[in-house]
């Protein structure tokens, strides 16, 4: 029965975990955009604003940001799983 505990509270970890992780992706993401924006701007570009912009956000994408995201699921699982083991060791 502790097991079915631990399991709901994983379950209920994730879910909070998932609308952490897409607010700050959206959040991550708008700041990018904004930062593309007033480079263009700034630098004074000639061309199509809205795909150079676009590119700048594929290119980001794809980039160490993104995927240190990530990082909001692994590391609050692997202190769970370190918990979890410690509680229950015998």
């Amino acid at each position: 029965m502790m097991i079915l505990g631990w399991l709901r509270l994983a379950l209920v970890a994730m879910v909070v975990l998932t609308v952490v992780y897409v607010l700050i992706g959206i959040y991550w993401r708008s700041l990018q955009r904004e930062a593309l924006e007033k480079r263009w701007a700034h630098d004074a570009m000639q061309g199509d604003r809205d795909a150079w912009i676009e590119a700048g956000m594929k290119a980001y994408e794809g980039g160490l940001k993104k995927r240190l995201l990530w990082l909001i699921y692994i590391l609050p699982m692997i202190g769970f799983s370190l918990i979890f083991f410690y509680v229950n060791w015998d």
